[in-house]
């Protein structure tokens, strides 16, 4: 499928049409997403079918208050020793037979302990042919990753902004943590020419929101220009929907579709537009969401989730447990859930069509519906289409986030340590 039909001249709104993509996706979460506990254990590799490896480093200085991430208040000893035991996971992994050519590693922040960064890196590509290492960051530790010679080692950065609008980066939590818009963009600015892509993380939607704030956010992108650019709506995870509700106001659908058409118009022509929230100055290269060209993977570390043939496993998220578990020489699965092969199949369409890529699947009657709704064309994307499946993949994290959620349920403070 080609990137995208600009020929489209469908209005972008929340319609009747995103109003049922929308509904559709919230009861197919509440229908499958229900992991339960399990005796199970991660297969051998079935295949050599290379796959992605995740890994979850769950530690942040302090927490924001919209990320429904999993992670725990960093302690540096509890820190340097999941590492350790991140490593003994690895292996235990490589001895399933699984193999990798690349790695995501997901947070939490994952260059909190740069060092051990370096180090889990370096056992990975001594036991796996990888040849693509994405990492996520934040502003504060880049400078961190040039102390401890990670350039080099990370071929995709990502780096969490959210915002160059000092108001909204205090809204949010983050002035003080990260330093104003200015010296963010400093940091960025430093950091593009020692990574062959740097990625920025934005987020749209904040309830005080104008189209003007927006347009200013665009006009520092296009004048920073990092290679990549990731849009998110703003999503209120289910716990926590209620009282940011209360903090910052309601979430809007109606602007969300406002602002995302605005995003569209200004980023088009200089940027490509590689799946609904991905921009990109290249045509090519590692793009933010894993999922759409991966249909399997394999996670490591405390909370983190392999999907293996039909089964999505999760492993614990309490850190006692997890370090537990591999003391004994045990995996640290906690919890699984299979699911219908139809299901299965109509998740692929959904993310293939998200990232704009050939789908694979042919869903008669979802194939139909897609194209009845405007969704795509001639084998491609419209501009509509783009939008109506921001709103479904929207939906389908918000799920995700019910489920870490309801495993992080019974967490205290001590499941945030390891003695």
């Amino acid at each position: 499928m080609e990137i995208m039909d600009y020929s489209d001249r469908s209005k972008i709104e929340f319609g009747l049409t995103e109003k049922i993509a929308s509904k559709t996706m919230q009861w197919a979460v509440k229908k499958y997403l229900h992991l339960k506990t399990t005796q199970k254990v991660l297969p051998t590799a079935p295949d050599q079918t290379l796959r992605l490896l995740y890994i979850h480093v769950p530690f942040c200085l302090t927490l924001c208050p919209y990320c429904s991430f999993h992670k725990f208040r960093f302690d540096e000893p509890s820190a340097k020793r999941y590492f350790k035991l991140l490593h003994k996971e690895m292996q235990m992994i490589h001895s399933l037979g699984y193999r990798f050519d690349s790695i995501y590693f997901g947070g939490g922040t994952t260059t909190i302990l740069p060092s051990e960064l370096g180090e889990t890196i370096d056992l990975a590509k001594s036991m796996f042919d990888i040849r693509e290492v994405s990492c996520e960051s934040d502003p504060q530790h880049l400078i961190d990753l040039e102390d401890a010679n990670l350039i080099g080692k990370i071929d995709r950065l990502s780096i969490g902004i959210q915002s160059f609008n000092d108001d909204t980066l205090k809204q949010i939590g983050r002035y003080k943590k990260f330093g104003s818009a200015e010296n963010q963009y400093e940091k960025v600015e430093r950091a593009i020419p020692n990574f062959p892509i740097v990625n920025i993380d934005m987020i749209y939607n904040y309830p005080n929101q104008s189209e003007e704030a927006l347009h200013h956010e665009i006009d520092t992108i296009l004048k920073l220009r990092p290679p990549q650019v990731t849009f998110y709506p703003l999503m209120y995870a289910p716990g926590i929907r209620e009282s940011l509700s209360k903090r910052w106001g309601n979430l809007s659908d109606t602007k969300e579709a406002k602002l995302y058409r605005i995003i569209m118009e200004r980023m088009r022509g200089i940027y490509t537009q590689r799946s609904s929230w991905a921009w990109s100055l290249e045509k090519e290269g590692i793009i933010d969401e894993y999922v759409i060209e991966r249909s399997e993977y394999v996670g490591i570390g405390s909370g983190a989730f392999s999907f293996i043939g039909d089964t999505l496993y999760a492993n614990t998220f309490s850190l006692p447990e997890y370090a537990e578990a591999l003391t004994d020489n045990r995996l640290p699965i906690t919890h699984a859930i299979s699911f219908p092969s139809r299901a299965i199949r109509q998740y692929r369409m959904m993310v293939e069509l998200f990232g704009f890529s050939p789908a694979t699947e042919h869903l008669w009657i979802e194939n139909t519906l897609l194209k009845l709704f405007g969704g795509y064309t001639k084998g491609k994307v419209s501009v509509k289409g783009s939008y109506l499946f921001s709103v479904m993949m929207r939906e389908f994290y918000n799920g995700m986030d019910y489920v870490r959620e309801t495993m992080r349920h019974n967490l205290t403070n001590k499941d945030g340590l390891i003695e």
